[in-house]
């Protein structure tokens, strides 16, 4: 005999967003993404970037309660930018690149044609639902003034763990920095939603890994999900 379960989720845990406008909450700080070349060595930039790879993920949830995007249909695109202020962006030096005071007098670097620079860095992003059977979303953001990328691919599959809900990230992520012709190559962890009839929450789980071959530097990440009794969230 086989039987099928089907669990009606509440409604106020329904994200009003597509699930390819929250992996735009990857780059919501661009300004760590921009400083990541800025970094001096190999190794300086190694550690910039897993700096914004945890930032990225604290920042994509704000609120308390765990909430269920909109799934995407095949060929669904999502495009947005940022504007980041140059003197935002840490130098090699780990100082603003441009800091100054409210009163002194900035004169902006002329380009080729004679015309002032802006004072500011675009980073920009756009993903599309690239299948349905699996359902893969791919995603592509770049910062053409600091010749810098990164590109993804993110396949979920859920599963049900009794009271909580476990979804794998499957799928890995490149960062380029083409002004040193480096690749960094990532993974992602694990979502859970605990406590889905009741007041959901969202914690990650899993270990993942930062790999860039021309250099040999590697990070390696655990993300420490909750006991059953006692311990820390979000570890």
């Amino acid at each position: 005999l086989v039987f099928h379960f089907q669990v009606v989720l509440p409604t106020f845990i329904l994200e009003k967003r597509s699930l390819l406008e929250m992996y735009a909450d990857f780059m919501s700080h661009p300004d760590l993404f921009i400083a990541i070349t800025n970094g001096s060595s190999p190794e300086e930039r190694m550690i910039r970037f897993v700096e914004y790879y945890l930032t990225s993920f604290h920042e994509g949830r704000k609120g308390a309660i765990a909430k269920k995007p909109y799934n995407p249909i095949i060929g669904e695109t999502f495009h947005c930018s940022w504007r980041m202020p140059k003197s935002n962006v840490a130098t090699d030096a780990g100082t603003n690149s441009s800091a100054h005071s409210p009163s002194e007098q900035v004169t902006l670097p002329k380009d080729a044609e004679g015309q002032a620079e802006p004072d500011y860095y675009t980073v920009k992003f756009v993903a599309e639902q690239v299948s349905h059977h699996p359902p893969v979303s791919g995603f592509y953001a770049e910062c053409v003034e600091r010749n810098m990328c990164v590109n993804a691919h993110v396949w979920t599959k859920s599963k049900f763990l009794g009271m909580s809900i476990g979804v794998t990230m499957v799928g890995e992520g490149i960062l380029h920095l083409l002004e040193h012709g480096e690749e960094y190559t990532f993974s992602l962890p694990c979502a859970y939603a605990r406590s889905i009839l009741t007041v959901p929450w969202v914690e990650l789980g899993g270990k993942v890994n930062i790999n860039c071959a021309k250099t040999g530097y590697s990070a390696s990440i655990n993300f420490h999900t909750k006991p059953f009794y006692g311990g820390k969230l979000h570890r």
